[in-house]
């Protein structure tokens, strides 16, 4: 069975690749419990079962809160994945509006400090998980 996906999810992670590439930050992950800093390589942010499905729902929430519409995301867990969860689809939207709320994503990361820290997308994926679980998101029209 096949999965509709108005973005393809290859294509963002290809272009998160790429806009990584842009950025001279280390991209790392703080244990919380320890204060221990890991760095993610460029590839296992990008990955669909790494960290990407993290970066997409931050993304949305910003879009959401623009435009009270997300992308229909449909990310499922996985005990595989690095973090419990693969994106497997982009339902709704279009690439250029994913790419914009991903680019203001990574430059406020990066006005934070030398690093790009993953950890400060933790209260907004929290905040748009609790919501789309709660809420239907209404789906945009795929320009």
């Amino acid at each position: 069975m096949s999965i509709f996906s108005a973005v393809r999810v290859d294509d963002v992670a290809r272009s998160v690749m790429s806009l990584l590439s842009e950025f001279e930050q280390t991209v790392i992950v703080v244990d919380r419990s320890t204060g221990q800093e890991a760095s993610i390589s460029h590839e296992e942010i990008a990955r669909a079962d790494g960290y990407l499905p993290v970066i997409v729902v931050a993304a949305e929430a910003l879009w959401f809160d623009l435009t009270g519409t997300g992308f229909a995301l449909d990310v499922r867990e996985n005990p595989e994945a690095t973090l419990g969860y693969t994106l497997s689809s982009i339902r709704a939207g279009s690439w250029s509006v994913v790419m914009l709320c991903i680019i203001d994503l990574f430059e406020a990361l990066a006005l934070k400090g030398e690093t790009l820290c993953l950890n400060d997308l933790v209260e907004i994926w929290g905040n748009a998980r609790s919501r789309l679980q709660t809420v239907p998101v209404a789906l945009q029209e795929a320009s």
